[in-house]
């Protein structure tokens, strides 16, 4: 029993091919939107070294849930989450080809003298390939980007 043709049966090749293209954008949303674009503010909070007030509260009210956490271990558990989520990112992009990872971090993680990031026209020169290619490339890449951080945290049980 061969199983594509049996899907080709039930769907036609315009409704697989919408539904693949609705996954490709879904991933690639997915990467930009909730890991790239977080990406320069997640990296501050990781390396910020910012002590928070330890001023004592004595009050009558009985606190919330965090009686048993100071601001201090907040602070660094949120310092430990933010490290975390990088080490997840960089490990995601680190699976993808060289060329890939290095559009990628031109594009995404690099910022230029005024704070703000490199267009599309100043990069894929650097990459030696052309127009076409080079938004071929970005698709595809942000494509398995998505695809592998979304199974690296489904895989701990985040969403």
């Amino acid at each position: 029993m061969n199983f594509a043709a049996d899907i080709e049966g039930v769907f036609t090749k315009e409704e697989i091919e919408s539904f693949l293209k609705d996954e490709q954008k879904f991933y690639i949303e997915y990467a930009e939107e909730n890991w790239l674009d977080r990406y320069f503010k997640i990296k501050a909070m990781s390396q910020r070294t910012h002590v928070p007030s330890i001023t004592s509260v004595i009050s009558d009210t009985p606190g919330g849930s965090n009686l048993n956490h100071s601001k201090t271990e907040q602070f660094a558990l949120k310092s430990i989450q933010a490290s975390e989520w990088l080490d997840t990112l960089f490990y995601a992009v680190e699976s993808l080809t060289p060329a890939e990872q290095k559009l990628i971090e031109l594009k995404y993680m690099k910022k230029r003298n005024d704070g703000s990031r490199y267009c599309d026209e100043v990069i894929y020169p650097q990459l030696f390939i052309g127009k076409t290619r080079y938004y071929e490339m970005k698709k595809e890449a942000l494509e398995m980007l998505g695809r592998n951080l979304y199974g690296l945290f489904s895989e701990r049980g985040c969403s």
